[in-house]
């Protein structure tokens, strides 16, 4: 219990003090992985206990000392991790393998009780599970869930309950959901801040003022329409227990809908 507790407190100290990208995002994401295992048969009966033990790890820690910037922002500034892990998932690397660093302290071992093959397999189930919450594999996931008609692949299984886990903020109700909303439009502000500070142009979903509410409200919609439906539509036909996530997105979506005409919400 103690070697637990230490983990997970060390993993808590890990996170920045971000407006979206930290702790309480970490649980978020740990919590919506743990509900999808306890709620969906399809998806815990491909797992065994070495993958779910693993595939909780990298939940809580696939965003540990998240800077609150994105991977092309580091690229761009020739960020010393990007040069250390040569442009590719540059974040998602570095989560890895502080996640994996942590295994190995004698304090926060929590895997110590394992065989060594074991703790050896566990750490790649680690270093996997968080890799595939680069946004750069989003489209081919997405397409491989589209033409499945039964999840078999555990890898697959593993990959879309931690990616959809990362992105599942707009599935909550809506209360909770603007709330993320938020968050994620006050990091993706000061982003364009510090990108307009270093001469480079924003990407245009992040190029807006945070009062301006029904633009906001457009960016949100249609990251609902481009990047969510197309992943939580075909997850959820393949694991039908977890439908009420689509069906509070869609309605989600219709709520950003009527904020983009009327401007009224949250601040």
């Amino acid at each position: 219990h103690e070697l637990l507790q230490n983990w997970t407190m060390a993993v808590k100290r890990g996170y920045r003090e971000n407006p979206f990208h930290n702790w309480f995002h970490a649980f978020s994401v740990f919590q919506m992985c743990y509900s999808q295992l306890c709620r969906s048969p399809s998806i815990v009966e491909k797992l065994t206990q070495l993958d779910v033990f693993g595939l909780l790890i990298a939940c809580l820690c696939h965003d540990i000392d998240h800077p609150g910037v994105t991977n092309s922002f580091l690229v761009d500034s020739e960020n010393a991790l990007a040069l250390r892990f040569n442009d590719i998932s540059v974040l998602e690397n570095h989560h890895a393998s502080l996640a994996t660093e942590l295994m190995r302290r004698e304090d926060t071992a929590i895997a110590i009780g394992l065989a060594q093959a074991s703790r050896k397999k566990l750490r790649g189930i680690i270093i996997r599970c968080i890799l595939d919450t680069d946004m750069a594999h989003h489209s081919t996931m997405c397409r491989k869930l589209q033409c499945l008609k039964k999840l078999e692949d555990k890898q697959l299984v593993m990959g879309a309950c931690i990616h959809s886990s990362d992105l599942s903020a707009q599935v909550l109700p809506w209360d909770t959901a603007c709330k993320w909303e938020e968050k994620i439009s006050a990091e993706f502000v000061a982003q364009a801040h510090e990108e307009r500070k270093a001469g480079r142009t924003p990407a245009p979903f992040m190029d807006f003022q945070i009062v301006d509410m029904k633009q906001r409200s457009k960016l949100q919609r249609d990251f609902i329409d481009f990047v969510l439906i197309p992943l939580w539509n075909p997850y959820t036909e393949l694991a039908p227990e977890l439908r009420s996530c689509y069906r509070n997105l869609v309605k989600n979506r219709q709520c950003y809908s009527t904020r983009m005409r009327t401007g009224d919400g949250p601040l």
